[in-house]
């Protein structure tokens, strides 16, 4: 199983490199977001890094996304079927969908200025974000399966 999943990741690598011909925004690094929340005085200044922060964890639960993916597309193979990935796929839709509504909801609940209201959903984003990376990658990813 390790071989299926360093195949996949390699794949998924050489995929990535010549997929796009534009050069990409740069993600924003943990350092700059941690520079950034550390000189923030204000809720406007938060909201600043809560929106590089999401930038970076959204990309980070991208990758993490796209590496199951591979792997689910691995486990189908040898069974001539597509179950593991479509499941997958939907359990990602279904991810995505309750973020939105949750951190809407949590948004709306916020009492305090827009920029808080904001700074909220953002922050909630941001938490449930790094949660399902953290399940893909300990659950899917991490050694023999």
């Amino acid at each position: 199983m390790r071989e299926i999943i360093l195949a996949a990741t390699a794949a998924l690598a050489v995929l990535a490199g010549g997929a796009s011909a534009a050069p990409a925004k740069a993600v924003p690094t943990a350092e700059r977001v941690a520079a950034c929340h550390q000189k923030a005085a204000d809720d406007q200044q938060r909201q600043k890094c809560l929106e590089m922060e999401l930038e970076l964890v959204t990309a980070e639960h991208k990758d993490a996304v796209e590496r199951v993916t591979v792997v689910a597309k691995a486990w189908d193979k040898p069974h001539r079927t597509r179950q593991r990935w479509e499941k997958f796929i939907r359990s990602s839709q279904s991810f995505e969908t309750f973020v939105k509504r949750e951190c809407d909801f949590v948004r709306y609940t916020t009492k305090g200025s827009r920029t808080k209201e904001q700074n909220a959903e953002l922050a909630c984003r941001i938490n449930y974000y790094r949660m399902h990376t953290d399940v893909l990658e300990n659950r899917h990813l991490a050694g023999d399966r």
